[in-house]
């Protein structure tokens, strides 16, 4: 059957897009008058038809699952469904007549229908037979030919043919052109020759089977299954949504099974209908959604419509106990928040201040750690905007029986007076409390003022916090006589709080917490404090640590309590409670620093004082990662929840780093924080500084360096500029210089014009009448980027002008202003800063040349620029922390400023300023062990020569020192357990322990240092040491009071280990042996073994060089080769050394004068030869007899050095090159 075929291609050719086959729209079409005519109609509805189209020939491709088989949608099935919608309507008799060909006017009705044409009656374009307006067809073929789809078999006669059928060449040509297809140049199919275009495309589109009988008719089938998917692509629809991302994210399910993901750039708001638009498969969908929430995953906004509270809303609901800490708020402005209050729907939270808001001002709130089911709101710097512009006025009125009235104000009002209200039109006179802010509650004193019956109360001028008082207002009351006393409606509990509810408004003047408490036998335990309010009708009662409710069911007793008509709630009321036990961790809400030295950090929970004053619990660095040393930690806080961080050093400027561990709440199950690090900023408040000064006088240029990164707009500002031309001050212009922002905004370039007004610009002193001299500029209001202004320009210093006169070029300045003296800094062990005169762009290590004490040059690794006149040094090694003997010399010709290299000057040196504090030495693996025990001390050791200061005392210091006693955890006391001895010049700090009476076995002890302003290093700056901490000592020290042996030997000792004289061996070994089995025994003995087999190494290497010595002087005294052969395996042997060098040195020299002997000898033996074979005379080859004679007193002469038992290596040298040249005038005499 031919349409099973089709539908088997379609659903093959489903992956294949329309698009790949469109054809150039400019190919020309053959016309036959087999085919059904396509004209062309208004624009616009071809567009509209095209459109279409395409969307049905993306069916034909997309929908072939659809309408072919996969969802098993039969022919009929398809039919049915095109029925309902009136597409097509079926014979007579019910059939839907698949198996009939389609005729012209059925196909002309489900073209209108389906690309919605208007039906058009009232007009005939064709005269065929029965063609009137009875005609069902009429008004569809009248459609598609106003669309210019279709028009008439006979044009001129105007047939249509409406009962004629359709082939399925014709259907393939109408959808090729409707569809735009891309006509192919080759083709093969059985086509006529007119269509085989057309029906290729169709079939390469995958609407048409390749096998298809082209010039059989259409059948309905064909029809219905083509309509059917054109339907269905126009008929798409969304079956459900879900929506994810916290709103930001919409997928759509569409009818066709396919997924839309949708992501907005506007989170949806929670709960409220949203109109989504987006397009799929050229089609644009606007579907109404809305993003159901139930617990909140953000906060929704932020108002402020009163001077005391902040409301915040939540997209959902939130848990109360997070969501009423008021530690998860706080306000930019750092106003004080006094309690947060929940809403009953648990969707809102009141926040209410210590003190008042900024009316008509903006602020920001941060909101964090606010549970939600699974999930924590957090939320930072919201803003909101504080309006009160609405009088308070009285919400309600309400008797509380015949004593009381409570009036409700719609906002948080002040205090009122008794003025402000009037009882049954009398002046009210009586008490006056306030719950709540909002909640005013009246006590007539007169017991009938509020007799059972009407009353009327009138309120008038009841001021909020803004200042607006309230219109008069009269509230009519029915008072009702209350006798039943409160009662207890719910109960919860932790170990340490009680929150009761009762069941009415209680007078809170009743409630105490002496009366609230469990029972632990007959004992009556308590709860403390000051009950906290959270409703009228809701309060919250605290036990302490040491009164902490027990686990499971406990029975809470409550006494006293009354209404405010006086019914006293019923005596031995209890309710039971479970406590339920706190394991929740005391969490970090807010890390800030107060000021350069203090931390404050705000936990979520009261936390345990003994937790918070240990020092080792902290740990603070700043921008540079420097450690910052803590001083002291507080706990504070209403609540005890804030720890208050001292540190010894300021912060840096901008993020330091805080880390906090081992912090407890005060719970009785002391649960333990997490370990927390956070950053902590600084606010930059420092005014920068003019760094550096660049004048180039013949490029009429000034460049100014800044000590920090600048505000970049007020350095363009000309209005931030004057300059003296001629003795007069006038604002910079830009008609007088260039302004150039340089170096990330840390310098600026002023570049002055050539001419003037007609004029020569140039820099030069003195006034003129022909050329413009510039004498100074002036830097005034700019900025940094934290908006402080310059200090030289606030300080009117006078520093912030810069003399245009002279060349001002680079070299180097002074490092610190308070230490004169010094251009360079060690600050850190192995970093020198270099300050020079003005910023530079380029600075070569070789530039810079380091040198010690020693004069030894250290190594530099690299060279670091930041943009100011400061160059940092940093070096291969470490070089420890003092500075004496350092020094930088600069080459300056090396360095490029921002104005250009320099001019030529001479290298520049400086002395180095130590910033550096004093370090604890390091322990070295198999090595050097600082605090070394020596009987009852413990000597510290730092890195270099210390200072105490005169304000304070060896007492006051030994406090700074923490040591614990290993054995036993015991952490000494400062003045009783130990003491602490300096002396001035000293790198070390002795402690001495005086905790022997309980020492009952041998122990090391941990030293801490917490740092101290009084001991610095020896230096003009007087670098505060720094703290360290958990140093155990080298060895243990002995078992309680040691006794005079056990001291004095190892006085000994120590004396034998620092002289390493035999003598001083030989005492010590006799003071420990005579000394008891034991631990202090065996210590001394390995020490004193350690020395005497340092002597015996030592003897042996002094006998060694004895025995070399006699041989290299034996070798020296008679200058034979035997005596050097015999002496040079003792120098050999020797270990490396100067002695060895030395030696080796002589001995070579010895060699050194026995090879020039030997080799003189030879050179005079020769030239004896040569003369004793001369011949006097003048015949060819013989020689005058002067120069035989002259030539035989030369080698004598040589003869005689060589003789003589005290000529060096270097005479005989000399003697054989004088022997030579000898020789060489000797034969030039000869006779030729």
């Amino acid at each position: 059957m031919l349409t099973d075929i089709i539908y088997i291609n379609l659903l093959t050719n489903s992956g294949k897009g329309v698009q790949q086959y469109m054809r150039n729209t400019s190919d020309p079409i053959k016309e036959n008058s087999n085919v059904m005519n396509a004209q062309g109609g208004e624009k616009k509805v071809m567009k509209k038809i095209l459109s279409v189209a395409l969307s049905t020939a993306m069916a034909f491709s997309m929908f072939a699952s659809v309408a072919f088989g996969d969802t098993a949608v039969s022919p009929q099935q398809q039919f049915d469904a095109l029925k309902a919608k009136g597409i097509f309507n079926g014979y007579p008799d019910g059939t839907a007549g698949l198996d009939k060909d389609m005729t012209r006017a059925e196909f002309a009705k489900v073209i209108t229908k389906l690309l919605g044409l208007k039906e058009i009656t009232g007009t005939l374009s064709y005269t065929d037979k029965n063609y009137t307006a009875k005609n069902w067809a009429v008004p569809y073929i009248e459609a598609v030919t106003a669309a210019g789809i279709m028009e008439g078999k006979n044009v001129e006669k105007k047939i249509f043919d409406f009962n004629g059928k359709v082939t399925v060449a014709e259907m393939a040509t109408i959808l090729t052109r409707a569809l735009d297809l891309e006509i192919p140049a080759e083709t093969d199919n059985t086509a006529a020759a007119w269509a085989k275009g057309y029906a290729q495309a169709a079939i390469n589109a995958g609407l048409i089977d390749a096998k298809a009988n082209f010039g059989a008719n259409a059948s309905r089938e064909l029809l219905v299954g083509a309509a059917y998917a054109i339907d269905e692509a126009q008929s798409l629809k969304v079956t459900s949504y879900t929506v994810s991302e916290a709103g930001k994210v919409v997928e759509f399910k569409i009818s066709d099974g396919e997924t839309v993901k949708v992501t907005l750039d506007k989170a949806l708001e929670a709960n409220k209908e949203t109109e989504v638009k987006f397009t799929y498969k050229d089609k644009e969908f606007t579907e109404k959604v809305t993003y159901v929430v139930t617990t909140a995953t953000k906060v929704e906004k932020v108002t402020a419509a009163n001077l005391k509270e902040v409301t915040v809303a939540f997209d959902g609901t939130v848990d109360e106990d997070t969501a009423t800490d008021i530690s998860n708020y706080s306000l930019k402005s750092g106003k004080a928040i006094k309690t947060a209050t929940l809403s009953d729907d648990k969707k809102t939270v009141t926040v209410e201040l210590q003190g008042t808001l900024n009316n008509n001002k903006v602020d920001f709130l941060n909101v964090s750690n606010v549970k939600a089911g699974n999930v924590v709101v957090s939320a930072k710097d919201v803003e909101f905007s504080i309006a009160d512009n609405e009088l308070p006025k009285v919400e309600s009125v309400k008797s509380l029986g015949t004593k009381s009235v409570k009036v409700v104000f719609s906002e948080p009002v002040q205090l009122p007076a008794q003025g402000n209200f009037e009882l049954d039109g009398k002046a009210y006179f009586g008490k006056i409390t306030q719950p709540t802010l909002r909640t005013v509650v009246l006590t007539p004193y007169s017991t009938s003022a509020l007799t059972v019956g009407d009353h009327k109360l009138t309120v008038v001028g009841a001021k909020d916090y803004a200042g607006f008082v309230s219109l008069t207002s009269t509230h009519d009351i029915t008072v009702v006589e209350d006798k039943d006393a409160p009662t207890i409606t719910a109960a919860t509990a932790t170990l340490e709080s009680v929150t009761l509810t009762f069941s009415e408004e209680v007078d809170p003047e009743t409630l105490d917490s002496d009366n609230v408490y469990w029972k632990s036998g007959t004992d009556k335990i308590k709860a403390t404090g000051t009950p906290k309010a959270l409703a009228d009708n809701k309060y919250k009662f605290t036990f302490d640590k040491a009164n902490a409710l027990p686990t499971g069911a406990v029975l809470i007793y409550v006494e006293g309590v009354k209404d405010y008509s006086g019914n006293q709630i019923a005596k031995d009321t209890s309710v039971t409670v479970n406590a339920e036990i706190d394991q929740t961790r005391p969490e970090v809400r807010k890390a800030e620093a107060i000021d350069s030295k203090h931390i404050q950090v705000t936990f979520s929970k009261a936390l345990l004082n003994d937790s918070v004053k240990e020092i080792k619990n902290y740990s603070v660095t700043d921008k540079d990662g420097k450690v910052v040393a803590v001083k002291d930690a507080v706990r504070s806080g209403n609540d005890n929840n804030v720890i208050t961080i001292e540190l010894y050093t300021a912060l840096s400027t901008g993020d330091n780093t805080v880390t906090i561990k081992n912090i407890k709440d005060n719970t009785r199950l002391g649960n333990t924080m997490l370990d927390y690090s956070g950053k902590v900023n600084l606010a930059d408040v420092t005014t920068p500084k003019l760094d550096s000064k660049l004048v180039s006088v013949s490029n009429r240029t000034v460049i100014v360096g800044f000590d920090k990164k600048m505000d970049p707009a007020t350095l363009a500002d000309y209005s931030n500029y004057h300059v003296q031309i001629n003795g007069d001050r006038v604002t910079l212009t830009p008609e007088l210089a260039d302004i150039t922002v340089l170096n990330d905004s840390k310098a600026v370039s002023i570049k002055f014009v050539e001419t003037y007004k007609n004029q020569p610009v140039v820099f030069a002193a003195g006034n003129s009448t022909t050329q413009r001299n510039v004498q100074n500029l002036y830097v005034l209001g700019v900025k940094d980027t934290a908006g402080n202004l310059l200090k030289q320009f606030v300080d009117n210093s006078g520093l912030n002008v810069i003399p245009t006169t002279a060349d001002i070029t680079v070299g180097l300045a002074t490092y610190d202003t308070d230490y004169t003296g010094h251009s360079a800094a060690l600050t850190a062990k192995n970093t020198i800063q270099v300050k020079l005169s003005s910023s530079v762009s380029s600075a070569p290590k070789d530039a810079f040349t380091v040198t010690n004490a020693a004069g030894n040059q250290v190594a530099i690794k690299e060279v670091v620029l930041d943009g100011t006149s400061v160059v940092k040094l940093v070096l291969e090694n470490d070089i420890g922390t003092a500075t004496s003997g350092l020094n930088v010399k600069v080459n300056v010709n090396r360095l490029v400023t921002l104005a250009g290299s320099s001019a030529t000057v001479a290298d520049q040196t400086t002395t180095v300023l130590d910033k550096v504090a004093p370090v604890v030495k390091p322990n070295v693996s198999g090595g050097y062990q600082n605090l070394q025990v020596t009987g009852e001390t413990i000597k510290v050791e730092f890195s270099e020569t210390l200072k105490l200061d005169t304000a304070a005392n060896e007492t006051l210091l030994a406090k700074d020192f923490e040591v614990v006693r290993y054995f036993d955890n015991k952490k000494l006391v400062a003045g009783n357990d130990f003491t602490v001895s300096f002396v001035a010049g000293n790198e070390f700090v002795t402690i001495n322990l005086k905790d022997g009476a309980s020492r009952t076995a041998d122990t090391k002890y941990t030293v801490n240092f917490t740092g101290s302003k009084y001991l610095t290093d020896d230096t003009v700056v007087k670098n505060e040491v720094a703290s360290f901490s958990n140093i155990q000592t080298d060895r243990n020290v002995l078992e309680g009071a040691t006794g005079t042996a056990v001291t004095t030997a190892t006085t000994a000792v120590v004396k034998a280990e620092t002289t390493r004289v035999q003598a001083d061996v030989t005492a010590a070994q006799t003071l420990v042996t005579a000394l008891p089995t034991g631990t202090a025994k065996t210590d001394l003995q390995a020490r004193l073994t350690t020395v005497q087999n340092a002597i015996d190494a030592a003897t042996a290497a002094d006998k060694a060089v004895a025995d070399a010595t006699a041989a290299v002087v034996k070798a020296e005294g008679s200058k034979l080769q035997a005596d050097v052969t015999a002496a040079q395996p003792l120098v050999t042997t020797l270990p490396a050394g100067a002695a060895k060098t030395d030696l080796q040195t002589r001995l070579t020299a010895v060699s050194d004068y026995i090879t020039a002997k030997a080799a003189a000898q030879s050179a005079i033996d020769a030239a004896t030869v040569k003369a004793n074979a001369a011949v006097a005379g003048n015949a060819t080859g013989q020689y005058p007899a002067s120069a035989i004679t002259d030539y035989k007193t030369a080698i004598t002469a040589a003869q005689a050095v060589v003789d003589n038992a005290n000529s060096t290596t270097a005479n005989l040298t000399t003697a054989v090159s004088t022997l030579g040249a000898a020789t060489t005038a000797f034969e030039g005499t000869v006779a030729p």
